[in-house]
């Protein structure tokens, strides 16, 4: 969600049905069995459906509200936090694993992500969607209004225990164990005129400062 979008929803409402519709095309389409961290109500895993009727999807989410939900849509949910959920998930078994927005959210993820790979099978895919540090509403915050103020949602969102920038995404990856194939901006803005000025006068240093969030889809290395 936007750090300036307006939404007659709460935000933890939007969250839970949020269908992350953008993230759709990082996901393998021959993939048979999915793992979705953070899977909310489940829309994301509907969403997947509607394309391959075979997957075989499974949720963690740690909200027992959302989690009922989604155990109407997907294959099974457990409801727990990521960490208490990896000693009981099968060894060896998803060929892609999912974190929309919930990487940030877990005090170590480093360490999520590397007992993560004991239950993906070999070649597995893992997706991430990842908020972005240097989005340029939040430098914009942080240089002329020399604040960091926490929010209900987006980049800065109150919950989120890590904040990450495009570099430190991918550093989190690959001392996990991962090796990263494709980074990709999302939810990009147009910027005002003097940071785009700013932007061209730098070569475009600026670039990643466009992007609300960062997708990301890696591999076991």
């Amino acid at each position: 969600m936007s750090d300036e979008q307006n939404t007659s929803s709460t935000p933890s409402t939007f969250y839970y049905e949020e269908g992350r519709d953008e993230m759709a095309d990082y996901v393998p389409a021959s993939i048979k069995r999915l793992l979705d961290v953070g899977c909310a109500q489940g829309k994301f895993g509907t969403n997947l459906l509607r394309d391959n009727r075979e997957l075989e999807i499974w949720g963690v989410e740690p909200f027992e509200d959302a989690a009922e939900v989604a155990r109407g849509r997907l294959t099974r949910v457990i409801n727990t936090t990521v960490e208490d959920s990896l000693a009981s998930l099968p060894e060896g078994y998803f060929d892609c694993a999912v974190f929309n927005d919930s990487l940030e959210h877990l005090a170590d993820p480093w360490a999520v992500l590397g007992q993560l790979k004991a239950k993906l099978a070999p070649g597995a895919t893992v997706v991430a969607s990842i908020p972005n540090l240097r989005y340029f509403h939040v430098i914009k915050q942080i240089l002329q209004e020399a604040d960091f103020e926490y929010a209900p949602y987006g980049v800065l969102d109150k919950t989120h225990l890590r904040f990450f920038t495009k570099k430190s995404m991918q550093r989190l990856f690959a001392e996990s164990g991962y090796r990263v194939e494709r980074i990709q901006g999302i939810k990009p803005a147009a910027f005002p005129w003097k940071f785009g000025l700013m932007n061209l006068l730098s070569g475009n240093a600026f670039e990643d400062a466009r992007y609300e969030r960062f997708a990301l889809v890696a591999r076991a290395s």
